[in-house]
Protein backbone atom coordinates (compact mmCIF):
# COMPACT_ATOMS: atom_id res chain seq x y z
CA UNK A 1 0.00 0.00 0.00
CA UNK A 2 2.87 2.36 0.81
CA UNK A 3 4.41 1.81 -2.62
CA UNK A 4 1.11 2.62 -4.29
CA UNK A 5 0.74 5.80 -2.23
CA UNK A 6 4.33 6.85 -3.01
CA UNK A 7 3.79 6.20 -6.72
CA UNK A 8 0.51 8.14 -6.71
CA UNK A 9 2.20 11.06 -4.94
CA UNK A 10 5.07 11.03 -7.43
CA UNK A 11 2.67 11.04 -10.41
CA UNK A 12 0.66 13.88 -8.86
CA UNK A 13 3.81 15.98 -8.32
CA UNK A 14 5.08 15.26 -11.84
CA UNK A 15 1.79 16.37 -13.40
CA UNK A 16 1.71 19.45 -11.17
CA UNK A 17 5.24 20.48 -12.25
CA UNK A 18 4.37 20.06 -15.94
CA UNK A 19 1.21 22.09 -15.54
CA UNK A 20 3.17 24.85 -13.84
CA UNK A 21 5.66 24.97 -16.74
CA UNK A 22 2.85 25.01 -19.29
CA UNK A 23 1.22 27.91 -17.45
CA UNK A 24 4.46 29.91 -17.64
CA UNK A 25 4.87 29.27 -21.36
CA UNK A 26 1.23 30.20 -21.98
CA UNK A 27 1.72 33.41 -19.99
CA UNK A 28 4.77 34.27 -22.11
CA UNK A 29 3.02 33.51 -25.40
CA UNK A 30 0.02 35.63 -24.42
CA UNK A 31 2.13 38.64 -23.43
CA UNK A 32 1.73 41.64 -25.74
CA UNK A 33 5.19 42.78 -24.58
CA UNK A 34 7.69 40.27 -23.21
CA UNK A 35 9.41 41.23 -19.97
CA UNK A 36 12.99 40.70 -18.90
CA UNK A 37 11.88 37.96 -16.52
CA UNK A 38 10.05 36.06 -19.23
CA UNK A 39 12.96 36.27 -21.66
CA UNK A 40 15.42 35.25 -18.95
CA UNK A 41 13.20 32.29 -18.05
CA UNK A 42 13.17 31.06 -21.67
CA UNK A 43 16.93 31.48 -22.09
CA UNK A 44 17.86 30.02 -18.71
CA UNK A 45 15.63 26.97 -19.07
CA UNK A 46 16.81 26.28 -22.63
CA UNK A 47 20.48 26.62 -21.70
CA UNK A 48 20.08 24.43 -18.61
CA UNK A 49 20.89 27.25 -16.20
CA UNK A 50 17.49 26.77 -14.48
CA UNK A 51 14.93 24.02 -14.18
CA UNK A 52 11.48 24.45 -15.75
CA UNK A 53 9.99 24.51 -12.29
CA UNK A 54 12.11 27.51 -11.23
CA UNK A 55 10.41 30.86 -10.86
CA UNK A 56 10.90 33.58 -13.42
CA UNK A 57 12.55 35.72 -10.74
CA UNK A 58 15.09 32.98 -10.01
CA UNK A 59 15.88 32.59 -13.70
CA UNK A 60 16.34 36.35 -14.04
CA UNK A 61 18.73 36.34 -11.08
CA UNK A 62 20.70 33.43 -12.54
CA UNK A 63 20.91 35.09 -15.97
CA UNK A 64 21.93 38.41 -14.39
CA UNK A 65 24.65 36.63 -12.44
CA UNK A 66 26.07 35.39 -15.75
CA UNK A 67 25.81 38.96 -17.18
CA UNK A 68 23.29 37.89 -19.79
CA UNK A 69 20.75 40.55 -18.74
CA UNK A 70 20.49 43.48 -16.36
CA UNK A 71 18.59 42.42 -13.25
CA UNK A 72 16.69 45.72 -13.23
CA UNK A 73 14.88 44.60 -16.43
CA UNK A 74 12.67 42.17 -14.50
CA UNK A 75 9.12 43.48 -14.89
CA UNK A 76 9.86 45.98 -17.66
CA UNK A 77 9.50 45.23 -21.35
CA UNK A 78 12.58 43.89 -23.07
CA UNK A 79 13.90 45.57 -26.20
CA UNK A 80 14.76 43.49 -29.25
CA UNK A 81 18.50 44.23 -29.00
CA UNK A 82 18.50 43.13 -25.34
CA UNK A 83 16.65 39.95 -26.24
CA UNK A 84 19.17 39.18 -28.99
CA UNK A 85 22.04 39.76 -26.57
CA UNK A 86 20.45 37.50 -23.95
CA UNK A 87 19.88 34.70 -26.45
CA UNK A 88 23.34 35.10 -27.99
CA UNK A 89 24.93 34.70 -24.56
CA UNK A 90 22.67 31.82 -23.51
CA UNK A 91 23.28 29.84 -26.71
CA UNK A 92 26.98 30.75 -27.06
CA UNK A 93 26.63 32.46 -30.43
CA UNK A 94 30.12 33.17 -31.75
CA UNK A 95 29.07 36.03 -33.98
CA UNK A 96 30.96 38.26 -36.34
CA UNK A 97 34.03 40.36 -35.69
CA UNK A 98 32.31 43.33 -34.05
CA UNK A 99 30.14 41.14 -31.82
CA UNK A 100 33.18 39.16 -30.67
CA UNK A 101 35.08 42.38 -29.96
CA UNK A 102 32.32 44.27 -28.15
CA UNK A 103 29.88 41.64 -26.86
CA UNK A 104 27.21 44.36 -26.97
CA UNK A 105 23.44 44.20 -27.54
CA UNK A 106 23.78 46.37 -30.65
CA UNK A 107 26.04 43.88 -32.41
CA UNK A 108 24.06 40.89 -31.16
CA UNK A 109 21.04 42.46 -32.87
CA UNK A 110 23.05 43.03 -36.05
CA UNK A 111 24.28 39.42 -35.92
CA UNK A 112 20.72 38.09 -35.68
CA UNK A 113 19.76 40.25 -38.64
CA UNK A 114 22.71 38.94 -40.63
CA UNK A 115 21.69 35.36 -39.81
CA UNK A 116 18.24 36.08 -41.22
CA UNK A 117 16.48 35.55 -37.90
CA UNK A 118 15.03 39.06 -37.87
CA UNK A 119 13.10 41.03 -40.44
CA UNK A 120 15.16 43.59 -42.33
CA UNK A 121 12.85 46.34 -41.04
CA UNK A 122 13.32 45.29 -37.39
CA UNK A 123 14.23 48.09 -34.99
CA UNK A 124 16.65 47.34 -32.12
CA UNK A 125 14.61 49.43 -29.67
CA UNK A 126 11.22 47.90 -30.43
CA UNK A 127 9.39 45.86 -27.83
CA UNK A 128 8.87 42.16 -28.45
CA UNK A 129 5.67 40.16 -28.15
CA UNK A 130 5.93 37.00 -26.04
CA UNK A 131 5.16 34.76 -29.02
CA UNK A 132 7.93 36.42 -31.03
CA UNK A 133 10.42 36.01 -28.17
CA UNK A 134 9.71 32.28 -28.11
CA UNK A 135 9.86 32.01 -31.91
CA UNK A 136 13.22 33.79 -32.00
CA UNK A 137 14.65 31.41 -29.40
CA UNK A 138 13.36 28.40 -31.35
CA UNK A 139 14.82 29.70 -34.62
CA UNK A 140 18.19 30.40 -33.03
CA UNK A 141 18.22 26.99 -31.30
CA UNK A 142 17.50 25.21 -34.59
CA UNK A 143 20.25 27.15 -36.31
CA UNK A 144 22.85 26.48 -33.61
CA UNK A 145 21.94 22.80 -33.32
CA UNK A 146 22.17 22.38 -37.10
CA UNK A 147 25.62 24.01 -37.09
CA UNK A 148 26.98 21.50 -34.55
Amino acid sequence: MRKFFALALFVFLAFNANAQSAEKITEIIDSPEATGEQAAYLAAVYSGLCQESASMEDCLAAAAEKNWIDSSKGKSQIKLKELCFLYAKALNVKGGLFYRMTKSPRYAFKEFKAMGLLDKAADPDMSVQGQNALNLLNSLAQRTEAAQ
